[in-house]
């Protein structure tokens, strides 16, 4: 089996797209997605920008909307591992390699790490235009009116936007572009990030990328502050950390229970807390 499944050719060709991708932060670039042996859904884009970029000197950590043993990022995890015999982890300071669904992890990225998206729908024009040529012309001029139309509807209808999550961002002060369906309290961690950010959409044979250090800010009003999810002073029942983007599950009875949506943040807390005790 060749290293890290993909043959040599397919990773020099998605790296120099990752490379066209950092030198414009935002921007869509087209790559050549092969077939892989995942279902679609199961993030054979943001596998393949992984197979491409892994080394025997990496530490790999996968997580699934924050969790690291979710079906999806144990069967990921397995094949990198197979195919690489590479370190894992579920610490998110030890690791190099961060490759996410619907997640950034609580703690903060440092330099040298780099953070992977799998990523469903790359456009975040398809929520206004349906035609792509248009689209990328869109894309080509900076026009994003049809979706300042959609805010502004929003805001007089509702009082706010109706995208609860893959919120639209502006990268750089150029390119408006979907952050993958990350929830709304991970959208101001983009910005200034220290980690490498990386976006594969395999399906949609599309990456884009966020260098270290870049401005993103999300697309809003100037009179209107950017509303992160609430849970109005609910701690997890586990580990008891408050601040942090929190999952709401019902028990027998109907009662909300709230936990950390990061299980490894998670566990070290409940660990530091008991070693306290």
């Amino acid at each position: 089996m060749k290293y890290a499944f993909l043959d040599e050719e397919a990773k020099k060709e998605i790296r120099r797209s990752i490379l066209k991708a950092i030198a414009i932060p935002g921007y869509l670039v087209s790559f050549a997605s092969r077939e892989m042996p995942m279902a679609k859904g199961w993030g054979t884009g943001g596998l393949q920008v992984t197979l491409s970029l892994i080394n025997e000197y990496d530490i790999l950590k996968v997580i699934d909307q924050g969790s690291d043993e979710s079906v999806n990022a144990l069967n990921l995890k397995n094949f990198i591992q197979a195919t690489t015999h590479i370190t894992t982890t579920t610490d998110t300071k030890k690791a190099t390699l961060i490759q996410t669904r619907h997640r950034i992890p609580e703690e903060s990225l440092q330099d040298g790490q780099i953070l992977i998206f799998q990523v469903p729908t790359p456009d975040v024009l398809e929520i206004v235009e349906a035609d792509t040529a248009k689209a990328k012309q869109m894309h080509a001029h900076a026009d994003y009116s049809k979706l300042w139309v959609l805010l502004y509807e929003d805001t007089a209808i509702l009082g706010d936007s109706r995208i609860s999550n893959r919120y639209p961002v502006i990268v750089n002060n150029r390119y408006c572009m979907d952050p993958s369906p990350i929830p709304r309290y991970d959208t101001p961690k983009l910005h200034n990030s220290k980690a490498l950010q990386l976006f594969g959409a395999g399906r949609e044979k599309k990456i884009y990328a966020i260098p270290p250090y870049t401005k993103v800010e999300p697309l809003k009003f100037e009179d209107r502050a950017f509303k992160i999810e609430d849970f109005k002073g609910n701690a997890c029942q586990r580990c008891g950390n408050k601040g942090v983007y929190l999952d709401v599950i019902l028990d027998s009875k109907g009662n909300k229970q709230y936990f950390c949506s990061d299980t490894s943040y998670c566990d070290k807390t409940y660990k530091k807390g008991k070693h306290e005790r």
